[in-house]
């Protein structure tokens, strides 16, 4: 994403609005990802060292932006109450990306709608009804990202959101593979796709590409997603979690009308679940014919021992 260009530094906040800001966004952090105590004493410690000015930007339409430890506010923004932008400029801080991608952003956006809890309805992008929790250019991406956490969890989102670590990086190579940086990328295509949108004259051509790609993205999701979740389950009771959530997925995805991907993809994931099922069903009644034959032998020497005292 481009560097913003600052004209003029018109005030820098006092440490004190910092402190009660940080304060702020600290709670709610451990509140809504039900972090410790310690760790939030190691979030606020971190978020108050971050230095909030009143800047004009060469660009008049940016309202704020973070770069190198510090975040910077147009005059525009209300900074008594804790907002959205608040918020991601402080997670921009915490998780410290050198290069924010489009990718990073949507995430960045994801976890801020969680902490302000601004849940939206159903709504229609490019003729595309989805389930997101922001709207405008990110509402494609958000949703994305949303079926991305669905199926792999939150856990590593949140923490390299906060902590600025490589968790939520190594899980995507975990699952994604070699695939994860070409993954990464069609979220840049996409977003730039949106903004072609509205200054490209065949709008019908990048109306397609828009389409095409969203829908690229999300089968790539379903299809990776499972082949990660299907490596990894080790009992039955995780296979029949799999399978509600192979159901509840069709809940987020984005559909035009029939969504025949998901009909299709469903069916072949529901049959290497019950291929596994059947696996674990195997080991597991042989596991449990094991420790019965076991039992037996240790019941049969109890006996002997008994007898012989």
């Amino acid at each position: 994403m481009e560097k913003q260009k600052i004209t003029n530094i018109i005030e820098e906040i006092p440490q004190y609005k910092v402190n009660k800001i940080a304060n702020e966004v600290a709670r709610r952090i451990v509140n809504v990802f039900q972090k410790t105590e310690e760790e939030y004493i190691q979030i606020l410690e971190k978020i108050e060292k971050v230095k909030i000015k009143i800047a004009k930007f060469e660009d008049e339409k940016i309202t704020h932006y973070y770069e190198e430890g510090q975040i910077y506010f147009s005059s525009k923004i209300y900074l008594n109450s804790l907002n959205p932008k608040l918020i991601i400029e402080f997670l921009h801080y915490l998780s410290d990306e050198d290069d924010i991608t489009y990718f990073n952003e949507a995430v960045n956006l994801y976890i801020t709608k969680l902490l302000m809890q601004d849940l939206k309805e159903r709504m229609e992008v490019h003729e595309i009804f989805i389930s997101s929790l922001a709207e405008g250019n990110y509402a494609l991406l958000v949703n994305l990202v949303m079926q991305l956490n669905y199926l792999i969890g939150n856990d590593e989102c949140a923490n390299s959101t906060i902590f600025g670590n490589e968790d939520y990086k190594n899980k995507l190579e975990e699952v994604f593979g070699g695939f994860a940086e070409n993954f990464i990328k069609k979220f840049n295509i996409l977003y730039q796709y949106q903004l072609d949108y509205y200054t490209d004259e065949d709008l019908y051509e990048i109306h397609q590409k828009i389409k095409a790609l969203y829908f690229e993205i999300q089968n790539d999701i379903m299809d990776y997603g499972f082949n990660y979740i299907l490596r990894n389950v080790s009992n039955l009771e995780e296979i029949q979690k799999s399978k509600e959530k192979l159901e509840k997925l069709q809940n987020l995805r984005g559909v035009i009308e029939e969504d025949k991907d998901y009909t299709e993809r469903k069916d072949k994931i529901l049959e290497r679940l019950n291929r596994k099922e059947i696996e674990l069903s195997k080991t597991t009644k042989k596991n449990a014919i094991a420790i019965r034959y076991s039992n037996k032998i240790l019941e049969f020497f109890k006996k002997i021992f008994s007898f012989n005292h």
